[in-house]
């Protein structure tokens, strides 16, 4: 299985690959770059030989996790792209915002199926289970951030922790279900209110990829989230230092690729 977090900048998309030919999408968006969808997501996927996603899974729907999918929903919905979506999955919240109300409505158009995750929800990916711990059942979804989907992805032996941009109120709640894990996608790109000590301490994550661009004006990655992750015993991966960087297993062992080394 092979997982990818691209360099779209200041944002969020990673590509999951399994052995059995299944793909999906986490998350697809940039705040300070345009037209991800046609420039990177699209040909990444043709690069790889991908004409078809399985799903794509979106953490929560502010801007630099959706622009790509909705761009590339709506060249969908325009016929002037071949690739097949087969479901798009949405945080289950009361307060649904436009962007939320918007990707939904591009989907259906398209024939794309769409489903909403909340704690407790498994989804079946090839030989991956895809386990939902958060939000919880009734959410709101007034903070957007804090009940976006969180989901543990295992593949044999292989455990991968999905965070979105939660931070530390909800890396709090969910101690009582987090056990070791060989993956970790950063929480907000490296922002220094995610990835507590506690929150570390219990996953004690294997290799850690944050994604952020280098230019961001937000300090992301927060040194201190850096340096938490490092004392974790965590190994740091950066799209803003390597480009594409793809976590590699065979369900036992992990590796790590880089687009461009550092």
């Amino acid at each position: 299985m092979e997982i990818t977090g691209l360099d779209i900048g200041q944002g969020d998309a990673i590509v999951v690959q399994l052995p059995t030919e299944e793909v999906f999408l986490v998350d697809g968006g940039s705040s300070n770059k345009k037209n991800i969808g046609q420039y990177q997501l699209l040909p990444f996927l043709k690069n790889q030989g991908i004409s078809y996603v399985d799903a794509v899974f979106i953490s929560h729907t502010d801007e630099d996790h959706i622009s790509g999918v909705r761009e590339i929903l709506e060249y969908m919905n325009k016929k002037v792209i071949s690739l097949k979506i087969g479901n798009l999955i949405l945080p289950e919240i009361r307060e649904k915002s436009k962007a939320w109300t918007e990707l939904e409505e591009l989907a259906e158009k398209v024939g794309i199926r769409v489903h909403t995750a909340k704690e407790g929800d498994t989804f079946r990916v090839g030989e991956g289970k895809i386990s939902v711990l958060s939000p919880k059942a009734g959410a709101s979804g007034e903070n957007v951030n804090e009940d976006a989907v969180v989901f543990l992805l295992s593949y044999k032996n292989f455990q991968g922790l999905f965070t979105g941009d939660v931070g530390e109120e909800t890396e709090k709640k969910l101690l009582p279900v987090l056990t070791d894990v060989d993956f970790l996608k950063v929480g907000h790109h490296g922002s220094g209110y995610s990835s507590s000590q506690a929150f570390l301490d219990q996953i004690k994550p294997e290799v850690s990829l944050i994604s952020c661009s280098e230019s961001n004006t937000y300090g992301h990655p927060s040194p201190e989230a850096v340096t938490r992750l490092k004392k974790a015993g965590s190994r740091v991966e950066y799209t803003m230092k390597s480009g594409a960087v793809t976590i590699f297993t065979d369900g036992e062992k992990v590796g790590i690729r880089r687009f461009s080394p550092s």
